[in-house]
């Protein structure tokens, strides 16, 4: 401390949620919370708020200032003289935090002014009669003129994590734009983003306009009935016409503006997600935001999922950076991911570590857990520069937590325990869509180092979810989820009791508009609710039945079907049908199966573990097919009751070839790949290579070609699977012919023999539909190729 040969002491009282915190330091400059400078040739009286002890700061004088109660409201009250008076009227009052300006009219009929503002560390309370020096110690005159600005846009970006090591996509990251937005300009302003509800409504009437002038059909078009459009002209007329364009955000979008005083920066990521790009997934979404609740929709715009504001002070001959606001928001989201993907990720960047290696870092930590404690905040005081927020706020988080063991090796555990986890084990691992909430982080007008300020929003968020670790115990699937089933419930009568109020704002119509609205959503998330929490219930007694059967394959398969979502009421039922018939049928099949496949590959023993597994698969299978039945009929009912739709993937895994090249991303080999593993449920893509695919009747009809057979498979809408029409091994086919209408195949001539006694020579041709020559001819090839290597 300069001047003082006995130095300072620094006291920090820290209040936050876990409890008051008193750290004493060295005095440094700028620790004091105020500078009190007198540039004047008056005396100046201040005193705190709640301590009433009057301080005099002489004429062309200063002094620091420190509380006399840190936890206290933190206040002084000044005027010019020697003591306050009550009803003075050039009284004024700051909290020396912020930066602020003010005028006093002193008797003689002069006018002076105060200025708080930072010089460097230190907070500063300036009082002047030069007006020049108070407004550019203030600075907001000189704060709005930009003289730099730039501006980036990214439609997309697209991320794509590969293993080639072991030929595997492990996870595809998109950033993606926010889709169709539609605006209105009312008379010379600005055009504004329309809520959810005008521009789902406006886009329908839009698309239904493009087909009606593809005919030639003139018609009117309205939005709620009521207010009529012409897309021609881009107008709506309401009470007064208003200017529409129809239009979207980017991926990424980035602004910077700079002048000598100030940087303001505002960043926006509209879309973001995540994909599971393996094989044998739980989850196909890991990461994706969920959108706004229908109950908001008339009153809510499309948000980007991230968005971050800043707004820097540059203050001249300074290295502290002033942060005048500071924010970043994001979006409600889900995080969805299974112990098969953990185990990818953490492969791929597994590191070995030798002996030699390992006996260096041991000795490392062992030196630094001697060092004293002084050293090392030494270290980090010196190396971190403090900078000022005035306004710092980081907005709550919620987050819908998903986590799965399913297919998850356990094979390494000892005997009987193995057995337990895979029984029970899995089942009481499982969270299905737990809800985080998480509160607000902010602060104003504090210091804070990079670490300090790191060290606080990881406290504080990680504090959050420590207190919310109930709802990862209710939402536990041994128990389904009895968290889900009350938040439901509870989240319908909120909707009822909120939505007609603001309604309400609105007028009339509007007002029975919301209270429809509302009974809606009570119905969705009270159906929805007690639906989706007994599917859950029901679903973890299936997988643990599944997991009793001791058969892989079996759960492997059971697990695919089960993660694969319907998108209607029908097919959710449809497929619950199927689940319950193939358990009885798998069940008994085995029976017999199981003890031939078990000696075909280990002899006398895997015959006797075939008829182990048979008998316990016949009790099992059919009983996990009941539940699942029960599972998949109760999730039907929740997706219908809340209009809810799954994040589906961005694309389908990329297709790595056998030379474990990776090559640019082609969607037809994707697509054509994602096809062939799902013909029979995965039956071909164990034993053959794909090769091509073709598309005969989009999304609908198949031709693969693999490099030991070719398949035409279709598939069943109303299930979601492959069905297998034909399929040919190469080696019986003769020979590939371009018809007219696309390509025959022809297959060798084979003497069957007919009840024993007769041989036939008939020759079985095949017709494949392509329309367009380039392709047929391009198939062709392909087929030729693949066939002179058998």
């Amino acid at each position: 401390m300069p001047g003082n040969k006995y130095g300072g002491i620094n006291v920090d009282v820290q209040a936050t949620e876990g409890g008051v915190y008193i750290i004493f330091n060295e005095f440094n400059p700028g620790d004091a919370p105020g500078l009190i400078i007198n540039h004047t040739n008056l005396p100046i009286v201040y005193q705190e708020k709640d301590v009433k002890d009057n301080v005099v700061v002489k004429p062309l004088t200063k002094l620091l200032h420190a509380w006399s109660h840190p936890s206290g409201e933190n206040s002084i009250v000044f005027d010019f003289g020697e003591t306050i008076n009550d009803k003075s009227k050039t009284k004024a009052e700051t909290d020396l935090r912020r930066d602020q300006i003010g005028e006093m009219k002193i008797s003689d009929g002069s006018t002076a002014y105060w200025v708080t503002f930072l010089d460097g560390l230190q907070r500063v309370l300036l009082f002047t009669k030069d007006v020049g020096i108070a407004k550019k110690l203030e600075g907001s005159g000189t704060i709005q003129k930009i003289t730099q600005s730039v501006e980036v846009r990214i439609h997309g970006i697209g991320f794509s994590l590969i293993n080639n090591a072991i030929n595997t996509t492990i996870l595809y990251m998109g950033i993606a734009s926010s889709g169709v937005i539609w605006e209105q300009k009312k008379g010379a302003k600005h055009f504004k983003q329309m809520n959810i509800h005008e521009t789902a409504e406006l886009e329908e009437q839009y698309q239904q306009y493009l087909v009606d002038r593809s005919v030639n059909l003139v018609k009117k078009y309205y939005m709620d009935a009521k207010y009529e459009i012409d897309f021609k002209h881009m107008i709506l007329k309401k009470s007064k016409e208003r200017e529409i364009h129809r239009t979207f955000y980017p991926g990424v979008w980035f602004k910077m503006r700079t002048s000598p005083y100030q940087m303001q920066l505002h960043a926006k990521i509209n879309k973001i997600q995540i994909d599971n790009q393996l094989n044998d997934y739980i989850f196909p979404v890991v990461l994706a935001p969920i959108p706004p609740p229908k109950s908001v929709a008339t009153t809510t715009v499309l948000k980007p999922f991230i968005e971050v504001s800043v707004v820097q002070w540059v203050v001249p001959n300074s290295t502290v950076k002033q942060y005048k606001y500071a924010t970043m928001l994001i979006q409600e989201f889900h995080f969805k991911v299974d112990l098969i993907f953990l185990t990818a990720l953490a492969d791929m960047f597994a590191s070995k570590v030798d002996d030699v290696q390992a006996a260096k870092l041991f000795n490392m930590n062992v030196e630094s857990i001697e060092k004293p404690l002084s050293d090392l905040v030494e270290t980090h005081s010196a190396q971190e520069q403090k900078n000022f927020y005035d306004n710092l706020h980081l907005g709550p988080i919620k987050i819908h937590v998903s986590f799965s063991m399913a297919g998850s090796d356990t094979t390494a555990l000892p005997g009987i325990l193995s057995t337990l986890v895979q029984g029970v084990g899995v089942t009481l691992t499982d969270v299905n869509d737990v809800v985080f909430r998480l509160a607000f982080f902010e602060r104003e007008y504090q210091f804070f180092t990079q670490q300090q300020l790191t060290s606080e929003i990881t406290t504080h968020y990680t504090g959050q979810a420590l207190k919310q670790l109930y709802v990862l115990v209710l939402g536990l699937d041994v128990l389904g989820n009895p968290y889900g089933l009350v938040v439901g419930l509870k989240k319908g009568v909120e909707d009822l009791f909120y939505e007609p109020f603001q309604g309400a704002i609105q007028g009339p119509g509007e007002f029975a508009q919301g209270l429809a609205l509302g009974v809606k959503s009570l119905f969705g998330h009270t159906v929805g609710g007690a639906a989706g929490a007994v599917s859950k219930i029901t679903g973890a007694m299936g997988k643990g039945l599944a997991a009793l059967t001791f058969d892989e394959e079996y759960q492997k398969k059971r697990r695919l079907h089960m993660n694969k979502k319907p998108q209607t009421f029908s097919e959710g039922i449809a497929r619950s049908g199927k689940s319950l018939v193939m358990g009885f049928v798998d069940g008994v099949s085995g029976v017999v199966t199981k003890p031939v496949a078990g000696a075909r590959e280990e002899g006398v023993e895997g015959f006797f573990k075939g008829v182990g597994k048979g008998v316990i698969g016949f009790v099992a299978q059919p009983t996990a097919g009941v539940v699942d039945f029960a599972s998949g009929s109760f999730g039907a009912v929740r997706r219908a009751a809340e209009g809810q739709h799954d994040a589906m993937r961005l694309r389908a895994p990329r297709y790595i070839h056998q030379d474990n090249v990776v090559r640019p991303y082609c969607r037809a080999e994707a697509e054509g790949n994602r096809v062939f593993r799902e013909i029979e449920k995965g039956k071909y893509a164990a034993t053959d290579v794909f090769i091509h695919c073709e598309e005969l009747v989009p999304k609908h009809e198949y031709f693969v070609v693999s490099n030991h057979r070719i398949i035409h498979a279709t598939k069943n809408d109303l299930f979601g699977t492959y069905t297998v029409q034909w399929k040919y091994r190469l080696e019986n086919i003769d020979v590939f012919t371009p018809t007219d209408k696309g390509l025959e195949i022809r297959l060798k001539k084979q003497n069957k023999k007919v009840m024993g006694m007769f041989s036939t020579n008939e020759v079985v041709r095949k017709q494949i539909t392509i329309k367009d020559s380039k392709r047929r001819d391009h198939l062709i090839e392909i087929l030729e190729s693949q066939h002179k290597k058998v």
